[in-house]
């Protein structure tokens, strides 16, 4: 699991009493993502599938300084995801900014796709990502605003063989967020996307990519860190980028700028359903 970083602010990007929710906090992005926002000054509830995680994560913010509380949350739930909002505004008093972050994947051939992985998968990164809008979003119309922050992926961007329903689900995420800020925008929030590529957030993702010599095929010449994915989440969620809505925004060390893009290593920063994290 990332580890928090230290609780010092970034000059110029406080988020000083913020309520948070971060979906998919266990692990990976979103536990960094939660770790950033909380050195920020906000108060992150870190929901997970997996409660254990979304708690160690909330302990480890505590530990360095900083306000978390864990709970467990299946983001395809409706009442799930109300409660996660209920408890956030119970604690620090509204919600200022989510980042909806939960995802999973699986991989087979178009023809041979099981409809049952297909509908796992488009229930955890669209239709997840439709209800943290719903709750997220009428909370912060009661809060007179804030900022949203989708997890979508360069596999939104492309296709990716053997990854019909998490590149489906992705591309239909980047719709979802367009439509949102349209909608959501006269009421002061903000919804943007991001796109990371691969991502090594954790021992089996940096071996996966050192086997693969994932590195090589992308300009920077390495996979990228949670951290820095994180980093891009916090400033979309602040103030700084007050003026940006229905943005995407990719993170993905340059793979997408050229020729030498490869398909088959797009998706790879999402990890297994149980855990709901990229």
């Amino acid at each position: 699991m990332t580890t928090a970083p230290a609780m010092t602010p970034p000059a110029g990007v406080l988020l000083e009493g913020r309520g948070v929710v971060v979906t998919g906090a266990g692990s990976g992005i979103g536990a960094a993502s939660a770790a950033a926002l909380a050195a920020r000054g906000a108060r992150v509830c870190c929901a997970d599938i997996d409660v254990g995680g979304a708690e160690r994560t909330a302990e480890e913010i505590t530990a360095a300084g900083g306000d978390a509380f864990g709970m467990r949350v299946d983001v395809t739930l409706p009442e799930d995801n109300e409660a996660m909002v209920r408890e956030t505004i119970a604690r620090y008093g509204a919600v200022h900014i989510a980042h909806l972050n939960a995802g999973t994947g699986e991989s087979s051939s178009v023809l041979e796709y099981p409809l049952d992985a297909w509908d796992r998968t488009m229930a955890v990164c669209l239709r997840g990502v439709l209800l943290g809008l719903q709750a997220t979003g009428r909370a912060m119309v009661e809060a007179g605003g804030g900022s949203i922050v989708v997890t979508s992926s360069t596999a939104g961007l492309v296709g990716v063989r053997m990854a019909a329903a998490y590149s489906a689900a992705k591309h239909g995420v980047l719709g979802l967020v367009r439509t949102a800020a349209m909608e959501l925008g006269p009421k002061g929030i903000r919804v943007n996307a991001i796109c990371p590529g691969f991502i090594a957030s954790n021992d089996l993702m940096r071996k996966l990519g050192e086997e693969r010599d994932v590195g090589s095929r992308f300009p920077l010449r390495r996979a990228g860190h949670s951290d820095e994915v994180a980093n891009l989440v916090a400033f979309l969620a602040g103030d700084g980028a007050s003026f940006i809505s229905g943005g995407v925004y990719t993170i993905d060390g340059g793979w997408l700028a050229g020729p030498e893009a490869r398909p088959d290593t797009a998706h790879t920063s999402h990890n297994n359903q149980k855990e709901q994290h990229r």
